[in-house]
């Protein structure tokens, strides 16, 4: 299946099927999650352009933000081509009418769409070896069992990244002159499962912090309203003199996040 960027943003499935009812919604939410990401980044959004060597094919890569756990970051490509039997298209000065084909390691690709896309010959063939085997040569049944090009969240950003920059200019990518080398990219990008394994661990980590932190929070907020109301909105804390005292019958000695000791009871516990 052969579409444009603009072609796959209006539709994922393809013009042939024009029956996606969902479509405004993910295109309302997912403008809307890239702004809150774009906000907590400070704009700051790291890609680099390239180009082959016969200029008949264009790049962007770029690192796209996690949008649960900060400062980690999926790699995602986009693959400019003229349409078959569309040699006037070399002619223009916009990448919008090119073809398209697409990598990410983010792991709702991989393990949702990357078989699709594989099937649909809308994958970066230089990249197949950095996806998982398992979405090679499995459909993933579960998360995707009729095998559908969908709306991948990191490619959906990186479009709306792209327009940001105006990065569907030629001229952009002539004047960087970053020559596409199959072998580097290989190496430079990390492997899907590699990606997934880092992904879980961090955002294992990640919970864990913010637990402890709407813990926090929670304790704060009840030694607050004690003062101004002179009534706890939680009775299983009590709040005095802006430190908290933890009831016998709540703590056991150890911490359910991380099995060591954190508050000893009967005695108070600075927030």
């Amino acid at each position: 299946m052969q579409m444009t960027f603009s072609q796959y943003i209006q539709n994922p499935m393809g013009i042939k099927n024009m029956v996606f009812s969902a479509r405004d919604m993910y295109r309302n939410m997912y403008v809307g999650k890239w702004d809150a990401i774009r906000l907590r980044e400070n704009g700051v959004i790291d890609y680099k352009l390239f180009i082959a060597k016969d200029k008949s094919s264009y790049y962007c890569y770029m690192k796209i933000p996690s949008e649960v756990v900060p400062r980690f970051y999926y790699d995602v490509v986009v693959r400019f081509f003229i349409p078959d039997g569309s040699a006037s298209t070399a002619l223009s000065r916009s990448l919008e009418p090119y073809c398209v084909q697409f990598f990410s390691n983010d792991p709702n690709f991989t393990y949702t769409f990357a078989h699709a896309f594989i099937q649909q010959d809308m994958i970066i063939k230089d990249l197949i070896p950095r996806l998982s085997k398992e979405s090679v040569k499995f459909v993933a049944k579960e998360r995707n069992p009729k095998d559908e090009i969908g709306y991948d969240k990191a490619i959906f950003f990186l479009y709306l990244e792209m327009k940001n920059r105006g990065l569907f200019s030629k001229a952009r990518y002539e004047s960087e002159n970053n020559i596409w080398d199959k072998v580097i990219m290989v190496k430079l990008i990390a492997d899907a499962e590699t990606v997934a394994e880092k992904r879980n661990k961090e955002g294992r980590k990640y919970a864990k912090k913010d637990i402890r932190k709407v813990a926090r929070d929670k304790m704060a907020i009840d030694a607050a309203k004690k003062q101004l109301t002179g009534k706890s909105t939680t009775s299983s804390w009590v709040a005095n003199n802006n430190k908290v005292i933890v009831p016998k019958s709540k703590i056991s000695g150890k911490s359910k996040i991380t099995g060591k000791a954190k508050i000893k009871p009967g005695r108070k516990s600075k927030i």
